[in-house]
């Protein structure tokens, strides 16, 4: 994706990226969001105080770096009020658009959708906080699309469904898990061309009482066995797909054309004490029984998210950043979004 300007000139040309009130500006929001992004490269953790003490010793670096005039750092105490003034979807759709990947109609890409709750951000008292919703490429991780919303009045099902159509990923291949198997998800991306793989569980239980006693009935058409060694663990997953073509399904889900049914079957064994378990996983799918090895391997690459939200907690310590204040919130993880795309993809213009 080529840069016509540096993400600073972005910032500086995005208007409505200030809500603030023209009367009374201190500080050069443009400027402050910038010296932020330098405080996360620098690997500092998830509290503000310490990236303060970032911003604080880099400021004048910084000004020298961009041309500008060097200008005092905002203080510790205003700079939360300051980040809670930040307009932060369009923070964020700008740093997609500046470093997001482009979505190829010509090649099949996999891509992961899960939510995210951002525990510094439940109150005391409340079982939910605010909720980061990502979409994440399964070759890479990088986040390509992400939507934030409060635990306490909405719901994840909606937000990613509706994410997953806003943001085209829904003409490529997508993996989720069992909560969001929904018609409305399945026949959004079936209608659009693409291709879902989703868990089945009990949520939807006449659904997979069906397709258990399909897969008892009827031959796998494709199978495919993987070992692993790692962590003191052996894991053997044996991969079997069902055409489901000529399956009777409930009218809601018709317009979805189920296809696949794929039984996943792990046994892990722990080499130090030899003690063995087992699990069995069903997904459903659009995709066509001769794609069964693609499927397979959609299935296995889900992980991606996980393991994201896991790097991010620990190398970010995104789980230590709390506040009361969710636009604060949502503009901070809209940083860590560009540390994360910094990361991937080398070494974008600041």
């Amino acid at each position: 994706m080529k840069q016509e300007t540096t993400f600073y000139e972005a910032l500086q040309k995005s208007k409505a990226l200030d809500l603030r009130d023209n009367r009374g500006k201190r500080h050069d929001l443009c400027l402050v969001l910038t010296n932020l992004v330098v405080a996360l490269l620098r690997k500092r953790d998830g509290t503000l105080s310490s990236i303060y003490r970032s911003m604080k010793s880099m400021q004048k670096h910084l000004c020298r770096a961009l041309g500008v005039e060097n200008k005092a750092v905002v203080s510790r105490s205003h700079l939360p009020i300051l980040l809670s003034k930040v307009n932060a979807e369009l923070f964020a759709d700008l740093l997609l658009a500046h470093y997001g990947i482009e979505l190829s109609e010509d090649q099949r890409q996999w891509f992961a959708g899960d939510g995210k709750e951002l525990r510094g951000s439940i109150d005391k008292g409340n079982k939910r906080g605010e909720v980061s919703v990502q979409i994440v490429a399964h070759k890479d991780r990088a986040v390509v699309a992400q939507h934030f919303y409060n635990g306490t009045k909405e719901s994840e099902k909606p937000c990613l469904s509706a994410l997953v159509q806003q943001s085209g990923v829904c003409r490529q291949g997508f993996t989720a898990d069992a909560l969001h198997l929904h018609p409305e998800m399945t026949e959004a991306i079936a209608q659009a061309g693409g291709v879902f793989v989703i868990g089945l569980k009990d949520n939807q239980t006449e659904l997979l009482r069906d397709m258990i006693d399909h897969a008892a009935a009827f031959g796998a058409v494709a199978s495919h066995r993987t070992v692993d060694k790692g962590h003191g663990r052996l894991e053997v997953r044996t991969y079997s797909c069902f055409d489901i073509r000529e399956e009777y399904v409930e009218s809601r889900w018709e317009t979805s054309q189920f296809s696949s049914l794929i039984r996943v079957q792990r046994r892990r064994t722990v080499l130090k004490t030899n003690e063995s378990s087992e699990e069995v996983s069903y997904y459903i799918s659009n995709g066509k029984s001769d794609e069964a090895l693609e499927l397979f391997e959609a299935i296995r690459s889900h992980w991606s998210i996980e393991v994201n939200n896991h790097y991010r907690d620990v190398s970010l310590r995104e789980d230590d950043f709390r506040t009361k204040k969710s636009r604060l919130q949502s503009s901070w993880l809209a940083l860590e979004r560009l540390f994360w795309s910094y990361s991937d993809f080398g070494s974008p213009k600041m």
